[in-house]
């Protein structure tokens, strides 16, 4: 029998030796280089990608905010010229009708806060009432012929409590516009019943009891937007201050618990108007010239002489940094002073300036 080879002693302890202490500090010490430079990489993208979380949200609310008040203030006074009588007027006194702009400087209830109030007739609902019908100053009906084009569809879209405007070209005094409540569905007759305009003093003053409307109008469904931050905790709306919402209002009656929101995070809105002769020259100014003057707030009487707005929208990120590293405060907009408090949120400023086309093609001195 042939027996296996003899192993020398020497070969054999070698071969079942292990690493020593020295090696394995240094691959201890080897492998915590490379976790703990890992761990950083991880915890750099990590917050690299939160950061652009934030951002991108910010920059899609801030998009969404000034597309959306930039869009209603270009409108504003469409279908009408330049001031609307009738319901919703500023005041109780004869001249007091609703401008198509209207400014509220610091509002009360917003915390340093603006808002703004724009007037127009929707252009996709635009109807010519009947020639053949003269109807008198205190009418509660207004007619509308049902043969021409899509006015069918167009009357279906209003109901009972929704507001027309109607532009009166020929009316004695010049072009004048009127605001009506509707006071039950169109007929598909096409007779819309509105509530009797007369009993408002501004409308009564330039179309008096006795007189008769035109018997043709362009009529349109008015848009009367008041735009507004919420950003507190009185329990209307669903702003508060960690959550500011920008505010949509469709009658005048602000805040309240039915108006829309539109954009949450908007922390503040300042706006500033540049008018048709803000510095008494006697000449339209030149709102794009560098030298122009931009003024906080504007008058009801004056409304209808804005011909630039300058909007300046402040949004915050949706949470502050989760490591607490960054720190800011709300910085200054305008008029509005910065805040005191620090915190950890991220913000953006975006500024821009609207052109109101509809008044500076009605702009005269």
């Amino acid at each position: 029998m042939r027996l296996p080879p003899r192993r020398h002693p020497a070969w054999t302890a070698r071969t079942r030796s292990g690493f020593t202490l020295i090696e394995l500090m240094v691959a201890i010490a080897i492998s915590s280089v490379v976790v703990v430079g890992l761990y950083s990489l991880f915890t750099v993208q990590s917050r690299q990608f939160l950061f652009q979380d934030l951002q991108m949200e910010m920059h899609q609310n801030q998009r969404f905010a000034t597309d959306v008040l930039t869009r209603s203030i270009r409108m504003a006074g469409f279908g009408t010229s330049g001031r609307v009588d009738g319901y919703l007027g500023s005041g109780s006194d004869v001249n007091n009708d609703l401008p198509v702009i209207m400014a509220h400087d610091n509002w009360t209830g917003g915390d340093g806060t603006d808002a703004i109030t724009v007037v127009y007739g929707d252009p996709s609902s635009t109807m010519g009432t009947k020639t053949t019908v003269l109807n008198n100053c205190e009418t509660t009906e207004l007619d509308f012929p049902m043969g021409v084009r899509d006015y069918p569809a167009r009357l279906a879209e209003y109901g009972a409590g929704e507001m027309m405007m109607c532009m009166d070209y020929a009316a004695l005094g010049g072009m004048e516009t009127y605001l009506w409540v509707l006071s039950a569905d169109p007929t598909s007759t096409g007779a819309v019943y509105v509530h009797d305009a007369t009993s408002y003093l501004d409308f009564q003053s330039v179309c008096p009891l006795g007189e008769n409307l035109s018997p043709a109008m362009y009529c349109s469904k008015a848009q009367v937007m008041t735009f507004y931050i919420d950003n507190n905790d009185d329990g209307v709306g669903p702003g508060n201050p960690g959550q500011p919402v920008l505010m949509l209002d469709l009658d005048l009656d602000w805040p309240e618990a039915d108006d829309i929101p539109l954009v949450e995070n908007v922390e503040d809105l300042q706006i500033e108007y540049c008018m048709l002769d803000a510095d008494g020259d006697g000449s339209v100014d030149d709102c794009t010239a560098p030298t122009a003057t931009w003024v906080d707030s504007v008058t009801d009487a004056h409304g209808h002489e804005v011909q630039m707005v300058r909007l300046s929208l402040l949004v915050r990120s949706a949470r502050t940094d989760p490591n607490d590293g960054y720190k800011n405060t709300q910085p200054t907009l305008a008029n509005h002073a910065p805040a005191a408090s620090i915190d950890g949120y991220y913000r953006q400023v975006l500024v821009t300036e609207v052109t109101v086309r509809n008044l500076r093609l009605q702009a005269t001195l």
